[in-house]
């Protein structure tokens, strides 16, 4: 059985040890798992985003770019159809919450789109949850750098 097999059938069985193994040893599980967020059934969607929350333990700066590029794809500039990304934010906001910090200011600005406001304030809570005191730094932080830039009409 191929790796992408074996991905499958853990997600299938929910056997979250062998799970963790698989992506403790092999970051490419992270691709698979990607794949798999977009199918059409819930239950593996919510299966592939708590592993890959799992495979940021072992693989952080992996597991950054695909935050990043989630993050991105939820951008109207995008064109990408993201609406299963709030989901894959919150799996890892409930394993690893200080990893989305950097995004709160973007995570806030997306959750104007109503297709995608509750996915991003559930997001949003358990990172606030999980780093008290933090979001209301990066959210200052970000006002003062857009004010800084000339945002706001400089004022």
């Amino acid at each position: 059985m191929n790796l992408r097999q074996q991905v499958e059938e853990a997600l299938k069985t929910g056997a979250w040890e062998e799970m963790e193994k698989l992506v403790a040893e092999n970051s490419r599980c992270v691709r698979y798992l990607l794949g798999m967020t977009y199918h059409d059934d819930a239950q593996r969607r919510q299966r592939a985003a708590r592993a890959i929350a799992i495979a940021a333990r072992y693989h952080k700066k992996l597991v950054q770019k695909v935050i990043r590029r989630l993050v991105w794809a939820m951008n109207d500039e995008s064109g990408t159809n993201a609406q299963t990304a709030p989901e894959v934010l919150c799996a890892i906001a409930e394993e690893q919450p200080e990893m989305l910090l950097p995004f709160v200011p973007d995570l806030t600005r997306l959750a104007a789109d109503d297709s995608l406001q509750a996915g991003i304030a559930r997001t949003l809570r358990k990172v606030t949850q999980g780093c008290p005191g933090e979001v209301g730094q990066r959210m200052s932080r970000a006002l003062a750098e857009t004010i800084k830039r000339g945002g706001c009409n400089g004022r």
